[in-house]
């Protein structure tokens, strides 16, 4: 099987969303500073700090992110966050229309698709980088299309954009409403267009961050055969 990184790169400076911090990440000590602890031919070691967000870059989103008392990113059983997969790429719509469920189903049916009991469903709604002008613009799912999904059967979703839905709109439904399902939340998701199939295996583990409201994670798409061929 051939793995294709869907995750972006975590550096210092970035900043994923308005609303969040950016990542600092310092030396904690360097080879230099700790060398003369050592004996040839060891020359010392090196450590860094992150200060990081637990929304930065790729990142899984758990209940509690929206709903106050909702289970934590590590309350959360594992089985969420790895399956079989299918991607929607409807990265031709107009910036502002929504990925809403007539949009979703005729995506379906031209790429001759289907949801499954059990599926991830990683949406592609952006054509270009996500540093891009308006990237924070682009509307997402729509809460028609979020429920038409998890009606038939759909455990997790996953998006190229900063935020599920609409950036625009602060009631936060389709957050609200996914994330009271327990659906974990994927946002900028990365590479999607370099995905050669449909219908894929996806893993997206978060790490095991007590009591937070989602991770960052390393998100990858498993396709192919056994010589990696897709």
């Amino acid at each position: 099987m051939k793995a294709i990184d869907l995750s972006h790169k975590i550096y210092d400076g970035l900043t994923t969303h308005p609303s969040h911090p950016r990542i600092v990440i310092t030396d904690f000590v360097n080879h230099d500073f700790t060398a003369p602890r050592y004996k040839p031919p060891c020359k010392g070691f090196a450590t860094r700090q992150l200060l990081i967000s637990d929304h930065a870059g790729t990142h899984v989103d758990a209940p509690v992110h929206f709903h106050p008392g909702g289970e934590c990113i590590d309350r959360q059983a594992l089985d969420h966050f790895f399956g079989s997969a299918i991607l929607l790429d409807v990265s031709d719509k107009e910036l502002r229309h929504p990925v809403d469920s007539e949009l979703v189903q005729r995506t379906l049916a031209k790429d001759h698709l289907e949801i499954r009991e059990g599926d991830m469903v990683l949406i592609r709604a952006w054509r270009g980088d996500w540093a891009d002008k308006d990237f924070h613009q682009a509307n997402g799912l729509a809460l028609d299309a979020a429920k038409w999904l998890r009606d038939r059967g759909m455990k997790a979703v996953g998006t190229d954009l900063s935020n599920i839905e609409d950036n625009s709109d602060m009631t936060r439904k389709v957050h609200f409403y996914l994330l009271g399902e327990k659906v974990p939340i994927y946002e900028n998701l990365a590479n999607l267009d370099k995905i050669p199939e449909k219908r894929f295996l996806f893993t997206g583990f978060p790490l095991p961050l007590g009591g937070c409201t989602g991770s960052p994670v390393r998100a990858v798409a498993l396709v192919g055969g056994e010589d990696g061929s897709s």
